[in-house]
């Protein structure tokens, strides 16, 4: 069979990708684009004008899957690319085809994705090119490309869990691994200058959780196409990804390991399969909040004060937290035994923070209403009441003979009812009352049941929630004092 293309005299001959073989000539191959590179451009030696180079990850059936490497003018290569988008159904007339062992560059795999066949598509400039491929004439087509969109090319069984990496004591530098995992939380597009070139670069970090780490992980995201996908489509809680060849490595920022995308990677968006299923089931009964960095903690998600029966010193809390003790688990529980060194309730408008009635999230002092639009419909017309709930937010520090405990918070409830006053009776308070509060609970000695939950992907630092505490005597400390 052939076709005429573009009013060319010549005859081109549709082929499938593995029905090609180098010395094939005069063809076009009809394929769905899986991924692609960002344009690469630099200065030719030749002309001294600047040339550009990008790539195309194709596919044309559930196995087989080739790279195209397009090369031509910066113009050319940016309208190229700018046109033909992820998913889109493409054209590729009279490629070069080359078997990968004989491509002379075997650098040049190491940045792109894995393909399923031994050969590599190259279009050069005046010697083949690839357009955007006419849909509308070849539906049948169409809909057979459109349902590779979600049939990964790999078993979704052979990822590994997060908790695998995650707790990890060596991670192998530049390690590339596959995980099948659910969209949390789509935080914010950030620019960041990058040390290679000092250009700014636009960059996203997500989220992600499987039933191995329910706490999540950060998936950082560079490549334009990708990330302008993760703002519009990905849905939290519900997007199903299959991630292949996403880099593994340990961050100082966030001191745990991180995944990030490279030009290896390649993602399938809810991929079919029973183990996507299987996923999506344990999204629905996971809670959001955890993974709703403005959300705030309520109480019934606390222990109880009775269920912490474990005695620790602020040495011992510190070595758990920062994992000097061997232990996986995300938060867990003490009794401190410890003087109250830092308790400022001199200044009111930092001890009380707002929050939304509808969704928990913090609401800034200068604001009445949540940024979040779907809030302002939680409201009924005409609802005259505030929108916002006001609640303690207090910081303490717990001094004992092992050292100061510096994050510790007294919040919400719990503090109304240590404190024994509302929010809004505490904003009357004069001057002598906040004295006299003050010196309540500053250099008295405390029990304090506390729980730890240690720094993760939402939180960088170590949190420290009061659940309980009462007054003690002397006689009592003594009783309690540990040496480590």
């Amino acid at each position: 069979m052939t076709t005429k293309h573009k009013g060319q005299n010549s005859d081109l001959i549709p082929k499938r990708l593995h029905q090609l073989h180098p010395e094939m000539e005069n063809i076009i191959i009809t394929a769905m684009v899986l991924n692609k590179s960002e344009p690469c451009i630099f200065l030719s030696k030749n002309d001294s004008q600047y040339k550009a180079v990008v790539n195309f990850t194709l596919r044309d059936s559930k196995q087989d899957i080739v790279n195209c490497t397009y090369w031509c003018s910066r113009e050319k290569v940016e309208e190229c690319s700018d046109l033909i988008q992820l998913g889109s159904m493409v054209d590729v007339v009279r490629p070069k085809i080359t078997l990968i062992s004989q491509t002379g560059d075997s650098n040049q795999a190491q940045y792109q994705p894995v393909p399923t066949l031994p050969i590599l598509l190259v279009c050069n400039e005046g010697e083949g090119y690839i357009e955007t491929h006419n849909h509308y004439a070849d539906m049948e087509r169409y809909a057979e490309m459109k349902l590779l969109k979600h049939q990964s090319h790999k078993p979704l069984h052979s990822v590994l869990n997060l908790s695998d990496v995650r707790y990890s004591d060596t991670i192998t530098p530049d390690l590339n691994i596959d995980f099948l995992v659910v969209v949390g939380l789509v935080k914010t597009p950030r620019e960041i200058r990058t040390s290679r070139d000092g250009k700014p670069r636009r960059c996203c970090e997500i989220i992600v959780f499987d039933q191995s780490l329910p706490s999540g992980m950060t998936l950082t995201i560079w490549h334009g196409d990708w990330l302008k996908k993760a703002e519009e489509y990905w849905q939290p809680m519900r997007t199903v990804l299959h991630l292949i060849d996403v880099k593994v490595s340990f961050s100082d920022y966030y001191k745990s390991c991180i995944l990030t995308t490279t030009s290896r990677s390649i993602i399938y968006e809810n991929p079919i399969g029973v183990e996507t299923n299987n996923l999506q089931r344990f999204a629905d009964s996971t809670p959001r909040a955890p993974f709703d960095i403005c959300a705030q903690v309520v109480s019934d998600n606390l222990p109880k004060p009775e269920d912490i029966q474990t005695p620790m010193t602020v040495r011992q809390i510190y070595s758990r937290a920062e994992c000097q003790l061997r232990d996986n688990s995300e938060q867990f529980t003490a009794v401190l035994y410890a003087m109250i060194t830092k308790f400022d309730v001199d200044w009111q408008n930092l001890v009380i923070s707002k929050r939304c009635k509808a969704c928990n999230r913090m609401i800034s002092q200068s604001k009445s209403l949540c940024d979040n639009e779907q809030c302002h419909l939680s409201f009924s017309f005409g609802y005259t009441g505030d929108k916002f709930d006001l609640y303690f937010n207090i910081n303490l520090h717990f001094t004992d003979n092992t050292g100061t405990l510096l994050e510790a918070r007294l919040s919400d409830a719990i503090a109304g009812r240590i404190l024994d006053i509302s929010c809004e009776r505490f904003l009357q308070y004069n001057d002598q009352e906040l004295e006299s509060l003050k010196w309540r609970f500053l250099l008295k000695h405390f029990e304090a049941k506390l729980l730890i939950k240690k720094p993760n992907t939402l939180r960088r630092k170590l949190t420290v929630v009061i659940i309980d505490m009462r007054p003690i005597d002397l006689d009592e400390l003594a009783n309690n004092i540990a040496i480590f």
